[in-house]
């Protein structure tokens, strides 16, 4: 099948929808067809009636960013289409030319770590979570590196609230745009409009923001005054990729103190015992916070911490393939107990896609089952240099090391390393193979 426009879209659409949940909207389809078709942002936006500003400025560089997280690599509107077609390749030339189509629908179904048969439990986490969310003004913080099972600790707390009868608001802070997070009044005012809209309710911000008033004490009053008065049940407001707003300084102090403070009214006011919080984020908190201020040392602190051999064996039994314990003993040697790894390792060996003895060949290479994911992780290292060298240092010792303690956390949160003691060494040893072959070019 020969790599055109209608391929490339197919491509585009699925691995973005696999990686936030949603299809190309029409205006970035016709950014797409447009720079296929060679034409300058310009004569897209004349073509399909949108401003100038609107393409060039804000969806296009949006979308690009987009397909370069999902694809690995950088990706610009003039190197979009050969970027799409090496995955497209790739992907064609894996496990014996499979088709394109089947091999996105695995990426898709490697992506998602909600899968409710095989949610694994990791106790006492649950049980205490469980409990919490029952108490009035409850706060969890649920904190652990990238792709470690945060969001479906979150579903299955959501899940908990719903058999009580409780409202969830998932709210994903991804979904703001940097313009607007920036930007403390706007982004509480996106904050405000987006919970309306989850529960239902007709946006009413303008009526309560007072001019006269902080930011946050609007942000309050539109919860105390519209959103608790018109709801009567108990609402559960999950907030995921909470440290989207840490490298905004002032507006995450503001942000987190204000969550801090509605968790303080609770105590007192029985209006906002109606609201809990579930809080996730990756990377360490680097704002200055006065200890009164944030909601990091109150309510209940969750680590997630990685599966122990017992979990692993219990996660093979759901996938139904408990009958090699010396095999699967072997993928952990290469993964670990990292989540994420061993649901995508167990979900393409059930689907028959790769045998494990294959996968445990080719795990740290491009021809590998976690190539993309690899080359994610190598494409974010690129962007600091402080980075690279950090985590060249730690894949190059065979012994846990020290390294400057910013980047030891920074490559915690990204789920790169452990620690032991005030050192650290690679989570796995697939990030160990993988990055020491890559960075011993640096």
């Amino acid at each position: 099948m020969n790599f055109n426009l209608d391929e490339a879209l197919k491509i585009a659409n699925n691995l973005i929808y696999a990686s936030v949940k949603r299809n190309l909207t029409d205006v970035e389809t016709a950014i797409i067809q447009g720079a296929w078709e060679k034409q300058d942002y310009g004569e897209i936006a004349q073509k399909n009636n949108y401003t100038l500003s609107y393409i060039s400025q804000d969806v296009a560089p949006k979308l690009w960013k987009l397909l370069s997280e999902v694809l690995g690599e950088r990706v610009k509107k003039n190197n979009f289409k050969q970027a799409l077609k090496r995955y497209y390749l790739s992907e064609s030339n894996f496990k014996g030319n499979l088709p394109l189509q089947n091999n996105i629908n695995n990426f898709i179904k490697q992506e998602s770590l909600i899968v409710s048969d095989t949610y694994i439990n990791r106790p006492p986490v649950e049980s205490l979570c469980y409990q919490e969310i029952l108490q009035p003004g409850a706060l969890i913080c649920i904190k652990a590196p990238w792709k470690m099972g945060k969001t479906s600790l979150m579903n299955k707390i959501f899940d908990c609230a719903k058999s009580h009868n409780y409202q969830t608001v998932p709210l994903n802070l991804l979904q703001a745009d940097d313009c607007t997070i920036k930007n403390l009044d706007k982004f509480l005012r996106w904050f405000c409009c987006s919970i309306s809209r989850r529960l239902k309710l007709e946006n009413h911000v303008a009526d309560f923001w007072d001019e006269d008033s902080s930011s946050n004490d609007n942000c309050t009053a539109y919860f105390e005054d519209y959103i608790l008065a018109n709801i009567d049940t108990t609402i559960i407001l999950g907030l995921d990729n909470v440290d989207k707003v840490f490298k905004y300084q002032e507006v995450a102090a503001d942000f987190l103190g204000l969550l801090r403070s509605w968790y303080e009214d609770a105590k007192f006011l029985d209006n906002w015992k109606k609201l809990r919080l579930i809080v996730a984020h990756s990377t360490e908190v680097y704002i200055p916070l006065n200890i009164n201020q944030s909601p990091f040392n109150v309510g209940l602190p969750v680590e997630l911490p990685e599966f122990n051999l017992e979990q692993v064996h219990e996660l093979a039994i759901c996938y139904g393939l408990d009958k090699d314990y010396m095999l699967i003993d072997k993928l952990i040697t290469i993964v670990g107990g990292h989540p994420y790894l061993l649901h995508q390792a167990f979900t393409n060996i059930k689907n028959q896609s790769i045998k494990l003895e294959e996968l445990l060949q080719t795990a740290a290479t491009e021809a590998g089952l976690y190539r993309n994911h690899l080359r994610k992780i190598y494409t974010h290292l690129q962007q600091d240099a402080k980075l690279i060298t950090a985590m060249k240092n730690v894949v190059e010792e065979q012994q846990p090391v020290r390294i400057d303690s910013e980047e030891a956390f920074k490559l915690y949160s990204m789920g790169l390393v452990r620690w032991c003691g005030n050192e650290v060494e690679p989570r796995c040893n697939l990030y160990r193979l993988y990055l020491n072959d890559c960075l011993a070019k640096v």
